[in-house]
C-alpha cells in the first residue's frame, strides 16, 4: 500500500508495461524506418549500373572466363586474387612495426593490377564495337540507355550480351 492507503501497483506489472512498450515502440520505428526507405524521396540504392559493368556483361562468356582467369595471376581467380589483397592490407596494418610507404606500394600496385584488367576489358568490348554494323551499335546504344534508366532494377537482362 502506498502512503494514502491505496494498493501500489506490483513490480512484474510495470516491468511488463514497460516491456510492452518498448516493443510498440521498435515496431513502430520499423514501419517508421521502411515507410521512409521506399517512399521514393531517397533512391540512393538505385543507382544506374555502372558502365564497367554493363561493358563487361556485354562481353560473351568465354571471353569474361578468360580476362578474370588473367585478371587473377597466380591466385586462380579474380575472386580469390582479391581476397589475397584484402588479407595482404589487413596483414599490413595489424603489423606491430607499421610499414606506411610498403602499404602505398601494395595499394599502387593492386590499383595498377585492376587498371590492367580493366583496360583489357574495354579493349575487347571496343573490339566487339568495332565488328558491329552501324544499325547494330545504335541498337545496342538504345538498349544500353534504356538499362541505365532502369535505376535498381534488374539492368542486364537475358539476351543482351549474355550466352
Amino acid at each position: 500500500m502506498n502512503a494514502e492507503g491505496k494498493p501500489g501497483m506490483k513490480l512484474w506489472l510495470k516491468l511488463l508495461l514497460a516491456a510492452s512498450l518498448a516493443l510498440n515502440l521498435a515496431v513502430i520505428g520499423i514501419a517508421a524506418g521502411a515507410a521512409w526507405r521506399f517512399s521514393g524521396s531517397d533512391r540512393h540504392w538505385q543507382r544506374p549500373p555502372s558502365v564497367g559493368a554493363m561493358i563487361f556483361r556485354e562481353l560473351d562468356r568465354d571471353t569474361r572466363k578468360a580476362l578474370r582467369q588473367q585478371a587473377g595471376g597466380h591466385h586462380g581467380s579474380y575472386f580469390e586474387r582479391r581476397h589475397a589483397e584484402g588479407e595482404a592490407v589487413i596483414a599490413a596494418l595489424r603489423n606491430s612495426s607499421f610499414d606506411a610507404a610498403a602499404l602505398r606500394d601494395m595499394l599502387r600496385s593492386q590499383a595498377e593490377a585492376r587498371h590492367a584488367f580493366h583496360a583489357k576489358v574495354q579493349d575487347a568490348w571496343v573490339s566487339k564495337m568495332e565488328a558491329m554494323t552501324p544499325e547494330e551499335r545504335a541498337a545496342f546504344a538504345d538498349r544500353m540507355e534504356e538499362r541505365m534508366q532502369q535505376r535498381g532494377k534488374r539492368w542486364h537482362g537475358a539476351g543482351h550480351g549474355r550466352d
